[in-house]
């Protein structure tokens, strides 16, 4: 069985001269006068079919069409082979009229979208998985309300015993704010939370005035606290990878429904129809 790399190579090789057969072609045709256009509109539409492919095939796992890993690979490198068709099929000049000026910023804005999603599913995974504990994305909000109980049980077990009120007051009035709140998706790609950093240094400065029967629940605030960055890590950097599919993929499926509108109109206008 072939290796990941060695299945990458072959498909990185046989885009490379798929691209090349492409370009010679183009050009021997633009010399023999040939309607380049319509071919590698034809090809563009075909291959904007294909990619939309992948994600039916997501939405139907149980059935036996390759394993959705070759499917990604496939999907990834005939993206790459999708945007040299593009740019033979404009003659990689920027198109004029309303239609092509649609289509060429659908095209665009589908493209950035996917460099950006390959960029995000290379480089968020492992970040992730070094953060911590892998977590289903629907079950993080029951992790995240374990911790606000597990939090105020243990300000309310400080106030009793010790008979002080400085928990509690901490976590009223930063504490509590910030188990509550969601993290920014800015979170995913800097790692930084400053809201995490005032409030473990403020738990920090606290506990130089608590009561030695207080400084145990400070220190399981501590854990909560940490807890609370890596659900919240967890939480924005799987809402972003979500956040991009809401974008690419209806953006794609608006670029396959505006093509065949362009394939028919330059069918009709050609003669064809």
């Amino acid at each position: 069985m072939k290796s990941f790399r060695s299945r990458r190579w072959t498909y990185l090789v046989g885009s490379l001269l798929a691209a090349a057969v492409l370009g010679v072609a183009w050009l021997l045709g633009r010399t023999a006068l040939r309607p380049v256009a319509m071919y590698s509109g034809a090809l563009l539409l075909a291959l904007v079919t294909g990619l939309l492919l992948f994600n039916a095939r997501k939405k139907l796992p149980f059935l036996p069409l390759l394993k959705a890993s070759t499917w990604l690979q496939v999907h990834v490198y005939a993206g790459w082979l999708t945007v040299l068709v593009y740019g033979l099929h404009v003659g990689f000049r920027w198109p004029s009229g309303r239609l092509g000026l649609m289509l060429a910023g659908l095209f665009l804005f589908v493209s950035a979208s996917g460099f950006v999603g390959l960029w995000l599913s290379r480089w968020l995974p492992p970040r992730l998985t070094r953060s911590g504990e892998s977590l289903i994305f629907e079950r993080i909000p029951l992790y995240r309300h374990r911790l606000q109980t597990e939090a105020r049980e243990a300000v309310h077990l400080a106030a009793t015993e010790a008979n002080s009120t400085t928990l509690q007051d901490f976590y009223l009035r930063l504490l509590g704010p910030y188990l509550a709140g969601k993290p920014w998706f800015i979170l995913a790609l800097t790692g930084d939370d400053p809201k995490h950093h005032r409030v473990r240094a403020e738990l920090a400065e606290l506990r130089r005035y608590l009561d030695p029967r207080e400084v145990a629940y400070a220190d399981q605030l501590g854990d909560v606290i940490e807890a609370k960055r890596g659900l919240d890590y967890q939480l924005a950097g799987q809402s972003l990878l979500k956040l991009w599919l809401f974008v690419h993929i209806p953006l794609s499926y608006a670029l396959f429904i505006l093509s065949l509108v362009h394939a028919w109109l330059a069918l009709r206008y050609a003669g064809r129809w």
